[in-house]
């Protein structure tokens, strides 16, 4: 069987907006149980040596785990994995979160996605970031949450297993404080050393 990837990624919520990515009918259609959890200290070290690797580029202070968001944060990934891809967005996030989301499918049995391979697709949007004319966009929305100046706290989860159509990896992290705050884009997301 030849190999096949898909991946995807959502749109970082704030306190003051949100954009749900729903294709087709109501999200609740495609609802099924969740995946398994697959974590441990090394994919939470993965994931905070990720993002302040890049956070360091954009003169952000390094994030620590907080592990009440770890524990949202498996909340979260459980919610998400009801849903094919991405379909459930963001429903039911707390309005005090920030949170990007990751999806990986592949037809070889075994590979689960790394914490850094969503943060790499998030920070893609780095590239059509205007540091001139700063505010959030669709194409920009995860990067920015990922270097967001103000967020301190960091707690991200992952499931895995075989899904509808392959083996399928999501990872979410939640952000505290939440990034992509209107009016508030010039101070917390700086320009590249």
């Amino acid at each position: 069987m030849p190999f096949r990837r898909t991946v995807k990624a959502a749109t970082t919520v704030s306190a003051l907006a949100a954009l749900v990515i729903v294709a087709g009918p109501a999200a609740s259609a495609w609802a099924r149980p969740p995946l398994p959890l697959r974590m441990d200290a090394a994919f939470q070290n993965d994931c905070l040596t990720s993002h302040n690797a890049l956070r360091a580029r954009h003169r952000a202070p390094a994030l620590t785990v907080d592990e009440a968001l770890v524990a949202y944060a498996k909340q979260r990934v459980t919610h998400v994995t009801r849903y094919d891809g991405l379909r459930g967005g963001h429903s039911g996030l707390g309005a005090d979160y920030g949170e990007n989301q990751y999806w990986f499918q592949t037809s070889s049995a075994g590979r689960v996605a790394s914490c850094a391979d969503g943060v790499r697709k998030w920070y893609e949007g780095s590239g059509s970031y205007d540091y001139r004319n700063p505010g959030f966009s669709s194409r920009t929305g995860l990067f920015t949450q990922v270097v967001w100046k103000a967020t301190t706290r960091l707690g991200c989860a992952r499931a895995a297993g075989r899904g509808a159509r392959g083996h399928e990896t999501y990872v979410v992290c939640v952000y505290q404080a939440p990034g992509n705050v209107s009016d508030a884009y010039r101070e917390n997301v700086l320009p590249p050393r």
